[in-house]
């Protein structure tokens, strides 16, 4: 081997560089004992028809699947992490986002599971209740998910708080304002939910264009009225996560629908984010090049 040459290929280097097996091992063991603690709850304990080779496949595909999501969510932090250290930028030994994530996925998943071993038939008032606890925790793991993201690619941790507050509530009226009256059959300009299906089922015509340019369009301009203030996009992302929370229950109010609520919930703060973001990327960037010549 040439003195030019690395000591190991790349690959291998990186996977110790982010401890790849460590993380791997950590998850094995979550989601083994997590398929485990389903296995008994749901089909030991109660009892089953089923046999016991088809709950030992069960088991062992859902013991898969959290191995592979936990390994996943830690090397990507270990990425995320190692970004910021190459970029001379001090990732912190806390971070609000990881325990967003963490306390985000324990709701989603112990909400529904407690509500379903206390209550078998529960009335749908109370689903609709528990759809949107549950959803709240499903905007925690996917805003910070994204924060952790649009930090990355800003490589900054300049965080304006106040200036995100305004952002944030400023976009929650724009998002919140033209849907108060659908739920009491009063005026209706279009509701969050709508926008949501739109943009996922790519069908301008399920939202009013009013409606879109209020709500994307009101987003923009926040972004860009906060890079005016040299806020950084991962702000202005987060106000829309805030405006995602705050327009859930207009969500649930107006369509009464669990489901609704937590498709919702799912794909309404990438939208309402991103498009804030977008918007202080696009002064940030038109900046960055003034600065540049």
């Amino acid at each position: 081997m040439s003195a030019d040459s690395p000591d190991r290929p790349g690959v291998a280097a990186i996977v110790a560089e982010l401890e790849v097996r460590r993380h791997v091992r950590t998850a094995v063991v979550v989601g083994v004992v997590f398929a485990l603690a389903v296995f008994v709850l749901f089909a030991y304990l109660p009892g089953t028809d089923e046999s016991l080779l088809y709950w030992t496949g069960l088991t062992f595909v859902l013991a898969s699947a959290v191995v592979g999501l936990v390994a996943t969510v830690l090397v990507g932090h270990a990425a995320y992490r190692r970004t910021l250290e190459v970029n001379d930028i001090d990732p912190g030994r806390r971070s609000p986002t990881t325990l967003a994530i963490a306390f985000g996925l324990l709701g989603w998943v112990l909400v529904p599971v407690v509500v379903t071993l206390a209550f078998e038939r529960p009335n749908e008032g109370f689903r609709l209740v528990v759809a949107l606890l549950t959803s709240g925790f499903v905007v925690l793991v996917v805003g910070a998910l994204g924060l952790k993201l649009t930090t990355a690619l800003s490589l900054t941790h300049e965080w304006r708080p106040f200036d995100a507050a305004v952002g944030a509530v400023a976009y929650t009226a724009l998002v919140a304002g033209p849907a108060l009256g659908c739920p009491s059959g009063g005026f209706c300009l279009g509701t969050p939910n709508t926008l949501v299906a739109a943009t996922v089922g790519v069908d301008p015509a399920a939202v009013a264009p009013a409606y879109a340019l209020v709500a994307l369009g009101g987003g923009l301009l926040v972004g860009i009225a906060l890079g005016f203030r040299s806020v950084t996009p991962p702000n202005a992302f987060f106000a829309g996560i805030v405006a995602t929370v705050a327009t859930l229950p207009v969500v649930a109010a107006a369509t009464g629908s669990p489901e609704t609520v937590r498709s919702t919930a799912l794909y309404l703060p990438i939208l309402l984010g991103g498009v804030a973001a977008l918007g202080s990327a696009i002064v940030v960037a038109v900046r960055d090049a003034s600065d540049a010549e």
